[in-house]
């Protein structure tokens, strides 16, 4: 990530995210690189094209009030770019330890990962939960079968 890329970065998140009432503004809680990563699986070029149609407008804002009217600009004339950077905003963000301790602060119990606790498990029911449809087809376990993969012709990588 360049300089440019990430002062975009950082402004947006700050915009989507400011913080207040014990909640952390987004770059303080050190997520800017985990933000950058996930749009960069998105689409490699995005951040690029960020920091470039900042640069097409003169020059990254310097306050609060600019990062709000570059932010409503974006969301009007990139509306799918916009809403890649606002989500992976919103879900980084709070997976942060820092959001998480605001969040149990307020009196919320907060399982910030599915384990260990788990998320509850009930038992398979075959007449719920079967699929309704009668395609596709299963292997027990121990009828399953290692193919052989020699008559393809690949070649051995080791």
């Amino acid at each position: 990530m360049t300089i440019d890329e990430e002062k975009v970065l950082l402004g947006l998140v700050d915009t989507l995210l400011p913080g207040g009432a014990g909640f952390p503004v987004a770059s303080a809680t050190g997520m800017i690189r985990q933000v950058a990563t996930r749009l960069c699986l998105v689409d490699v070029n995005l951040l690029k094209r960020l920091a470039a149609m900042f640069a097409a407008g003169g020059r990254v804002p310097l306050d609060d009030s600019g990062w709000r009217d570059a932010a409503s600009r974006l969301e009007v004339l990139e509306p799918k770019m916009f809403d890649e950077v606002r989500k992976y905003t919103y879900l980084t963000y709070y997976e942060q330890p820092l959001v998480i301790e605001a969040i149990r602060a307020l009196g919320f119990h907060y399982n910030d990962a599915p384990l260990p606790a788990g998320y509850p498990n009930e038992p398979f029911e075959h007449a719920r939960d079967a699929p309704p449809y009668a395609r596709g087809r299963w292997i027990p376990t121990d009828a399953v079968q290692r193919v052989d993969l020699n008559r393809l012709g690949l070649k051995k990588t080791r």
